[in-house]
């Protein structure tokens, strides 16, 4: 059978084998059409095999609206081996109910794999949240953001809802309704939280409401650091406060120190590690904060924090300080004698 194709104003003339006779040709290439990946807008790859038959095979798609196609891709090379490869072309103006199919040709013949039919489906609309990579001092003013993914995901109306610890009310909506820009972002700004909330956003303007996955704003304790003389060679006083008032709560003296690689890709991209010093305990203070006070000899220069230790199954859960840069005393010199 002879095909004619049409792309970009020339003519082709094809000649394709059938299927009943290409079994009886020794040699004559396979073709296999796959589906069409990696779609973006009108844009995807058309894939599918390639079986040389064990002679040097180039290969290409013919697309169309119709099956007299019209439209191919550039040639390209399938090798000369005796298994199938897999190949792929990718083209543009790729449109719902396009017709494509795979064409292989070697010195024995020509082969078209058969007629396939794309089906554009819209990717649904999804929420994608932003993660904390770390808690939220108490106190502070507070960002949900993220974007909403799929066909048409701009300028839609939705709303941020929130549940705070323990969990246990219904969703309520918190501050104002916002509307996705021209790429689907989006972000809220909330009030200082006083405990660790829950947050979903959802959509309003859509026949079925979207919801997002929910996140959890991890809300920690403030905790303030200082460090004076101790009057002993070698040692420092570091203290500070707690607030709201952790009563014995464990109080670690950390420095930062190089991270070995880890075995997993969050401890593999990790350049420090937080060593603890020493420790002490947050004694009352008032109605509002706790204290802390330790005597602690520095070994080592370097940063210093202070971590507040907290229960995890509680309104708020363990927070650091500021870190502030302290250096160890110089050895003494011993004089050496005459």
């Amino acid at each position: 059978m002879l095909l004619a194709v049409t792309a970009g104003g020339c003519s082709y003339g094809v000649a394709l084998a059938s299927a009943t006779r290409s079994k009886a040709v020794p040699g004559l290439p396979h073709a296999r059409t796959g589906p069409v990946t990696h779609v973006r807008g009108s844009s995807g790859l058309l894939t599918g095999t390639v079986n040389p038959e064990g002679h040097e095979t180039t290969y290409y798609f013919q697309y169309g609206a119709t099956v007299a196609y019209g439209s191919r891709t550039a040639t390209g090379k399938a090798g000369s081996g005796t298994k199938a490869v897999k190949v792929g072309q990718l083209v543009s103006r790729l449109l719902d109910g396009y017709h494509y199919r795979l064409v292989a040709s070697n010195a024995v013949g020509t082969k078209a794999g058969r007629d396939r039919i794309f089906k554009h489906k819209p990717a649904k609309l999804k929420f994608e949240l932003f993660k904390p990579s770390a808690p939220t001092v108490i106190g502070t003013p507070v960002s949900i953001s993220g974007v909403l993914t799929g066909v048409g995901n701009a300028n839609h109306r939705i709303v941020l809802q929130g549940s705070a610890f323990p969990f246990l009310e219904a969703f309520s909506e918190v501050g104002v309704a916002t509307v996705t820009d021209a790429f689907g972002r989006f972000a809220f700004h909330v009030g200082p939280l006083t405990r660790t909330t829950q947050f979903r956003v959802i959509t309003t303007d859509t026949p079925r409401p979207v919801f997002s996955r929910i996140l959890t704003e991890r809300i920690s304790v403030r905790v303030t650091f200082h460090v004076r003389p101790s009057g002993k060679r070698g040692f420092v006083r570091l203290y500070g406060t707690v607030t709201p008032p952790e009563v014995d709560a464990r109080v670690l003296f950390q420095v930062q120190k190089p991270a070995r690689p880890g075995r997993t890709k969050r401890t593999k991209e990790r350049a420090f590690r937080w060593a603890t010093q020493a420790s002490t305990v947050a004694k009352h203070a008032t109605r509002s904060l706790s204290r802390y006070s330790g005597i602690v000899k520095l070994r080592v220069a370097g940063l210093y924090r202070a971590w507040v230790v907290v229960g995890s199954k509680g309104p708020l859960v363990s927070g650091a300080s500021r870190s502030l840069p302290l250096r160890a005393p110089a050895p003494r010199r011993h004089k050496r004698g005459h």
